[in-house]
């Protein structure tokens, strides 16, 4: 009677470990009863929805940290129209991004930052480039950011699904380099001298840009470590027209001075 008893409370206790365990991989990798549901409504929901289009399921994820199912959908005809539908594990429709993604022109956007962070790239990461910087990329500036004016220049609401656009014209017009340099020397002269270089080196290769955030620090300490009196000059959304020899180095100057201006006031609203 008492092996009986073991034998049965040792299946019981195999049983709530096997639950256990599909419980917890459930939770992390989800199951293919669920997998189906989700595919299955979101087909059935770009049917009703969105007839008439080209629209296929690219792929169907699991994510453990929220427990539903990501579908991810494109046009084949469109390089600019993905979404995403958010499903429960019973197939219920959660959330729909098409109106963010696609009418939004947040992928349209999202396509040419891509493009012209590439272009960025090609200057910033050329085994030529002699500066010591671990921050130096290309973005575009859109809309407004963060309470800042944003430059004359095309806005996100502006821009036209799946157009190809001008990546020369385009960085003239709203292109934001953000660069950061370590070396021995940081004074508004040689800001001003590498500045030069930057504009220099863009123009050569054919990558346009509206303004530039740059900073000049002193070098790191021997073990990597930053100095507790590091130096700095800053300038912030420096425009290229204004990166010309002539008044230079005055020029930084008064930049380097608002910059200052600028986190002290920051500063004193925390």
């Amino acid at each position: 009677m008492t092996k009986r008893i073991l034998k049965i409370g040792a299946l019981v206790l195999a049983l709530c470990l096997l639950a256990g365990i599909g419980w917890f991989a459930n939770g992390l990798l989800g199951n293919p009863v669920s997998r189906w549901l989700a595919r299955h409504s979101a087909e059935a929901y770009l049917a009703e929805v969105y007839p008439g289009t080209d629209y296929v399921i690219e792929s169907v994820r699991y994510s453990f940290k929220s427990g539903d199912y990501n579908v991810q959908v494109v046009s084949p005809s469109s390089m600019d129209t993905r979404f995403t539908l958010s499903l429960s594990m019973t197939g219920r429709l959660w959330w729909d991004s098409y109106q963010t993604s696609v009418t939004g022109r947040w992928n349209t956007w999202d396509r040419l930052e891509t493009e012209y962070r590439a272009l960025a790239d090609r200057v910033f990461e050329d085994p030529g480039f002699p500066y010591d910087s671990n921050i130096a990329y290309g973005s575009l500036w859109m809309d407004q950011e963060y309470g800042e004016p944003a430059p004359p220049g095309l806005l996100l609401s502006d821009l036209e699904l799946d157009k190809q656009y001008d990546m020369q014209q385009l960085g003239a017009e709203c292109g934001r380099l953000c660069l950061y340099v370590r070396q021995e020397e940081v004074t508004a002269e040689a800001a001003a001298e590498i500045l030069l270089d930057v504009r220099r080196r863009f123009d050569e290769a054919g990558v346009s840009f509206y303004c530039i955030d740059f900073v000049l620090n002193g070098p790191r300490n021997p073990d990597g470590s930053i100095p507790r009196d590091d130096r700095q000059v800053e300038t912030r959304y420096f425009l290229y027209d204004d990166i010309v020899e002539d008044g230079l180095v005055e020029r930084v100057e008064q930049a380097a001075k608002e910059a200052e201006a600028y986190h002290a006031a920051r500063d004193a609203e925390k």
